[in-house]
């Protein structure tokens, strides 16, 4: 997971008539639960200026597991804090996030007790609060906290865990074999790219260092597939030059 840039600007969609009365509604509910039903809830959330918003903000990544897609329209609509705990924040755009399909199947529906690390906060770091490991010959990536004691370090750790690796989950390893794939075939360009950059710097060629650092700057960037499984690695984390990373 790498660290999100909310804009404090919501999509329009999120404020539509339907969703205030609906809001109203459910505020009416929660203050009198006894006289009156819960009310329905109306669709919408899905909406196009979301999902560019998505796109611009998110970089059109599952915020999960860091595959990037196309476009946003190709992932469902995640809720930070699931409907099955606030139903009233079913429309708030500081609660939304993108997120593949097969991960929102694997996602629990209810927040584990202790809560999770929100990559939109600037209070927390899922950049520096998990330590990511990835090995080579498709492996299974890891995902640890580095502080036990950090609750929801260690809860957003094992759904990191089961959204990649299928822990916990019946049948779910099988599921996600194509994600580990994905992550292998990143790995090893990876591995290509950093040893033409090492041998042209020890050939002193001036093209080729421009070329190899080019793609090293998207191989690595924050808007590509898998940043921080890329950046964990030690052969980038120990030596890569700090101009090259966003």
């Amino acid at each position: 997971m790498i660290r999100l840039n909310r804009p404090a600007v919501a999509p329009a969609a999120l404020s539509a008539p339907a969703v205030q009365r609906y809001l109203a509604a459910y505020a009416n509910y929660q203050a009198n639960p006894t006289a009156a039903t819960a009310p329905d809830r109306p669709s919408g959330y899905r909406s196009s200026d979301l999902l560019t918003a998505f796109d611009e903000h998110f970089y059109a990544k599952c915020y999960l597991t860091e595959q990037k897609f196309a476009s946003s329209w190709e992932m469902d609509v995640d809720h930070f804090v699931p409907f099955a705990d606030d139903p009233s924040r079913v429309f708030d755009w500081n609660n939304l996030l993108p997120i593949a399909h097969k991960a929102n199947l694997l996602r629990d529906k209810r927040l584990p007790a202790g809560g999770l690390l929100d990559p939109c906060s600037a209070s927390e770091d899922v950049e520096n609060d998990i330590l990511y490991t990835l090995v080579e010959q498709g492996e299974k990536p890891g995902f640890t906290a580095k502080d036990p004691a950090n609750q929801k370090a260690v809860n957003t750790a094992a759904l990191l865990d089961k959204v990649h690796n299928g822990t916990g989950s019946t049948g779910s390893e099988a599921s996600t074999r194509e994600l580990r794939k994905l992550i292998e075939r990143r790995y090893k360009k990876l591995r290509q790219v950093w040893g033409e950059y090492n041998l042209a710097r020890a050939e002193n060629d001036a093209q080729d260092i421009a070329q190899a650092e080019a793609e090293l700057r998207v191989l690595l960037s924050r808007r590509a597939s898998f940043t921080m499984l890329m950046r964990s690695l030690p052969f980038i984390r120990k030596t890569i030059p700090a101009h090259l990373l966003d």
